[in-house]
């Protein structure tokens, strides 16, 4: 088994909230057939590397650390599993259901989740970086305190979900709802919420510093702060 590495790389100087500048995932031009046999975990840890894995029922789950590195995932049900740690690197997951998940630690680096379900989904260490979330159920998710580079989220669900006291600087959220999201004291400087629904979005003036917003969504956070525009 290979030692776990640390999987968020620091970024060269890039502008921060540019969605153009968040790095895809390498994954390799051929895959090696995977299956159920690649997540029956040895020592408590799943390692995947170069694998295309489809339609495999893994719910219930649970295990000490998962580690994937150039794969693709399709149609893989994950739900109510429970991880120690999960590091993911050059990874794209679609239509796959990670809904009740739990993780202790959560490295994601250049992964891309599709259609698929996180509702429920709690971390409670996360460090994301280059992540795309698009059309994505992610409704109660919750990632108290998590921190997140150049992630770009997609027409995805976020209502209820938990961001307090996270780190979404230069985070895009285009055409996503967030409902009732929690994001008190969350740094949000350069985090672009345009497009999206931000309707009973919990916040409070200061931390919206530096987040950009169109002119509609202005006032509809002046409205959730209690201002008056006359």
């Amino acid at each position: 088994m290979r030692r776990e590495r640390q999987a968020v790389e620091r970024p060269a100087k890039r502008k921060p909230n540019d969605p153009s500048e968040r790095e895809r995932p390498d994954l390799p031009a051929e895959f090696a057939a995977g299956g159920a046999a690649d997540l029956v975990p040895e020592a408590g840890e799943i390692w995947l590397q170069g694998r295309r894995v489809e339609d495999v029922e893994w719910a219930g789950g649970k295990v000490s650390a998962m580690r994937m590195e150039g794969c693709v995932l399709e149609r893989v049900r994950f739900a109510g599993s429970e991880f120690g740690s999960v590091t993911w690197k050059d990874v794209r997951l679609v239509g796959c259901d990670l809904a009740n998940v739990r993780a202790h630690r959560m490295n994601l680096v250049r992964v891309e989740l599709i259609d698929c379900r996180l509702t429920g989904f709690a971390a409670r260490a996360t460090e994301w970086q280059d992540v795309l979330v698009r059309n994505c159920d992610a409704r109660f998710a919750q990632f108290l305190g998590g921190l997140f580079r150049r992630c770009e989220w997609d027409g995805s669900d976020w209502q209820e979900a938990d961001f307090r006291e996270a780190d979404l600087s230069g985070t895009v959220l285009r055409g996503c709802q967030l409902g009732r999201a929690d994001l008190r004291q969350a740094r949000l400087r350069g985090t672009d919420f345009r497009k999206s629904e931000l309707e009973e979005m919990l916040v409070s003036v200061g931390d919206l510093d530096g987040a950009i917003v169109d002119p509609a969504q202005a006032m509809v956070l002046a409205r959730l702060m209690g201002l008056l525009i006359r």
